[in-house]
């Protein structure tokens, strides 16, 4: 097996819910939660705990990045191991780690001779982002070369809904979404990530179930496609009945569920699902 590729994925990938966590070619940036004198590496506390605090205190946590000296360890580690990196990011419109992982490669390839580092953002968010990485593994493994794995990323499409606005209208990062709907009507916004990762409305729904049986639809509409991603905050029931209407309507394409961890759920709110689809090449 060839690994002279690795791949950095940030912790927004869920990674830590799939075969990546044991998997030595892969490694894991952690994003940071701060929620009043509480901080975190996302992944060391449960959504129920940041939930429970949000209700507590009415106010929502705060996020951050990989600190860059921390990137640059990674990267110089890799770099002076002979490794080639692929580093995958969650969409640069949500969080700057995009932009501080290509600083840190910028650096770590102007001090090592020969460094290798490829920094590519996902346009997406949650467990896609370990779907990707996970293919590239697997084909870098048989003998892939970088640049043909780079070729790889951005097809997958994103589409999300939330069960509550309060996050995202008190939480700004992403309050544009918020701002076009008012939740004093119940409406409820189905998101999708443009080809730049901006977000977008995508359509608006009355009730639960129509969400989700949109969001099936526009999904669909995607095909042919080569993999089904479903990820949720405590919305678990929710998110596998996603999962089996579209096995029903792609029985042959793999799929894959995991929560979204504590730094989107800072932003999105208890409830919140997502459907991702890769569009074959």
């Amino acid at each position: 097996m060839h690994d002279e590729i690795h791949v950095v994925v940030d912790s927004i990938s869920a990674a830590d819910e799939t075969a990546l966590k044991d998997d030595q070619r892969c490694h894991i940036l952690r994003l940071i939660i701060r929620h009043g004198d509480l901080e975190w590496q996302d992944g060391e506390r449960s959504l129920a705990e940041l939930f429970g605090m949000v209700d507590a205190t009415g106010k929502l946590p705060i996020t951050s990045q990989p600190p860059i000296g921390v990137v640059v360890e990674l990267f110089t580690k890799l770099a002076q191991e002979g490794k080639k990196v692929i580093m995958l990011t969650v969409d640069s419109v949500l969080s700057g780690t995009y932009q501080t992982a290509c600083v840190a490669a910028r650096q770590v390839m102007d001090d090592i001779k020969g460094a290798d580092i490829r920094v590519i953002d996902s346009k997406t968010a949650a467990c896609p982002i370990s779907g990707i990485a996970m293919e590239v593994l697997k084909h870098t493994a048989a003998g892939m070369d970088i640049d043909e794995a780079e070729k790889m990323v951005a097809r997958t499409e994103t589409f999300f809904s939330v069960n509550t606005l309060d996050y995202l209208q008190k939480g700004g990062r992403i309050g544009a979404v918020g701002a076009l709907i008012g939740s004093i009507f119940g409406i409820r916004p189905i998101v999708h990530l443009d080809k730049e990762g901006r977000l977008e409305v995508a359509d608006k729904c009355r009730t639960r179930k129509k969400v989700m049986k949109r969001m099936v639809e526009m999904a669909a509409e995607k095909a042919p496609i080569e993999a089904i991603f479903v990820a949720h905050a405590e919305a678990l029931a929710d998110a596998e009945d996603l999962k089996q209407q579209l096995q029903g309507l792609f029985p042959n394409v793999p799929t894959m569920l995991t929560g979204i961890g504590t730094v989107l759920a800072a932003h999105l709110g208890p409830g919140a699902i997502g459907v991702f689809v890769r569009r074959k090449a």
